[in-house]
């Protein structure tokens, strides 16, 4: 009986220590099944150059957010990823992007290796003249 006890305790705490990191891309994170929230990205164009501004919050209360990223297209319609940057001490994230892109997507994923994209959005035309 004592030798079976001991058994089972040994494989509960190889067990344990095989599943220690599961479920988190990042080693030793907890279990997130649920991936980052993300707001409705703000798209505006700046007055002199025309480019491209966009602004979005995104957070998760699981492990938190490793990457926020615009799928951005112009003149090539295959997606270019952009990393947004965290406006410091806050949930905000913005990226500037070439006056010729036309439409994007934004794309936050948390350090759970889940994701969430927001539906694409159509970039308001340049400021006449063109």
């Amino acid at each position: 009986m004592k030798r079976a006890m001991a058994a089972l305790t040994a494989l509960g705490w190889l067990a344990a220590a095989l599943l220690a990191g599961c479920g988190g891309a990042e080693k030793g994170l907890p279990f997130d099944p649920t991936p980052p929230v993300l707001g409705t990205p703000t798209v505006t164009r700046e007055a002199v150059t025309n480019r491209v501004l966009v602004q979005v919050q995104a957070f998760d209360v699981g492990t938190g957010v490793a990457s926020v990223t615009v799928l951005a297209v112009g003149l090539d319609p295959t997606p270019t990823p952009v990393a947004m940057q965290q406006v410091a001490g806050t949930e905000q994230y913005q990226a500037t992007l070439p006056a010729s892109i036309v439409r994007l997507q934004v794309k936050a994923v948390d350090r759970g290796g889940n994701e969430t994209v927001s539906a694409e959005i159509r970039v308001p035309p340049p400021s006449p003249p063109f």
